[in-house]
């Protein structure tokens, strides 16, 4: 009998998958989901013709440092960077800075498309110290992906869409650095 019991509960396991991964698209939000269940933020643009990736590489690695990221070039036509972003609202009260979100930022050229998104995206959650300063919590990175009971619901909805509104405006900063990547540095005026 209890091996009976055993191998329906294993079956009702096994017939379901998982259940982390089954739901993860449910929630996502703004974010679009990728082939590991991870959130991400996938942006694309065009590589002007006069512009090499080279040169792009040097102007989003120079403006990545000058953040704090670790960035690294994976081979000639990709390049990773891992950083944070500090997000400007908060779901709970007061509008001050909640925390940061950690990400994964990857660039690629497929021909002449530069493909970038934001991916490995966690949450780092602030405190106030007893001087009422904002510092780190002591608990670990939460994954954007995570799912939370009922009552948490609404308020981690809340963070994923301020998380996702930073990643956006980062996006939009990495698109304007993009853009000035082969633009001449010393432009010649004519001074009379």
């Amino acid at each position: 009998m209890v091996n009976l019991v055993a191998i329906f509960v294993a079956g009702i396991a096994i017939g379901h998958g998982n259940p982390v991964k089954d739901d993860v698209g449910r929630d996502a939000g703004q974010f679009a989901v990728d082939q590991r269940g991870k959130f991400v933020v996938y942006k694309s643009n065009a590589l002007a013709d006069e512009v090499s990736f080279p040169a792009v590489q040097e102007q989003l690695t120079a403006f990545l440092d000058a953040k704090g990221n670790e960035t690294t070039t994976k081979s000639a036509g990709r390049l990773e960077s891992t950083g944070s972003v500090s997000m400007k609202k908060h779901a709970g009260i007061g509008n001050y800075v909640a925390g940061k979100i950690n990400y994964t930022l990857v660039l690629e050229n497929s021909e002449g498309e530069l493909n970038y998104w934001f991916t490995d995206l966690s949450y780092q959650p602030y405190r106030n110290d007893r001087y009422g300063k904002r510092i780190k919590a002591t608990v670990a990175p939460i994954p954007l992906e995570d799912q939370f009971s009922k009552l948490n619901e609404r308020i981690w909805a809340k963070q994923k869409n301020y998380a996702y509104e930073a990643l956006d405006e980062l996006a939009n900063q990495v698109l304007g650095q993009l853009e000035a990547a082969g633009r001449p540095k010393v432009v010649t005026t004519n001074m009379e």
